[in-house]
């Protein structure tokens, strides 16, 4: 039988598609990373949110406690103003973190899509192969067919 033509052509389609799958596994161990990451910025907003909130009480606890100067209460909300700005930052982060996590689920989708199409690309070839064989087969019977003819016409 004759070498496919398009045989050259199946291999790299075949190293495309293991590539698009390496690729697709690749973004899902980012995913999780980035969802990891994600879980630890949400917890530690909480739990600085919980350390704001307590911390706040505590300086306003002490500010009560005693008779303070005007000054003594502006260093207290300077200290708050410091604790909630710290707070909007860890706010920030998590925000970056949902923000990679939807940069990875997009990363995913487009492997997917690229792997989808690989295996669009082998399937159109394996079928283009399937009917070149089978003609292949049909001329060859066709072939023997005729030496069969000549070496009953030669008896």
């Amino acid at each position: 039988m004759a070498k496919y033509a398009l045989g050259d052509l199946l291999k790299v389609r075949h190293i495309r598609k293991d590539k698009a799958e390496k690729d697709v596994v690749q973004a899902r161990r980012l995913l999780v990373e980035a969802q990891k990451i994600l879980q630890k910025t949400l917890q530690e907003l909480e739990d600085y949110r919980v350390f704001v909130r307590e911390e706040t009480e505590r300086l306003y606890a002490e500010i009560l406690k005693q008779s303070v100067r005007r000054r003594n209460i502006d260093d207290l909300h300077e200290a708050v103003k410091a604790l909630k700005a710290s707070l909007l930052e860890h706010e920030k982060r998590v925000e970056n973190a949902q923000e990679e996590c939807r940069k990875a689920e997009e990363h995913i989708e487009h492997c997917k899509e690229a792997l989808a199409m690989a295996n669009r690309n082998i399937e159109k070839i394996e079928a283009h192969k399937e009917t070149w064989v089978a003609e292949v087969h049909k001329e060859e019977e066709f072939q023997a067919d005729l030496e069969m003819e000549d070496f009953r016409v030669k008896k």
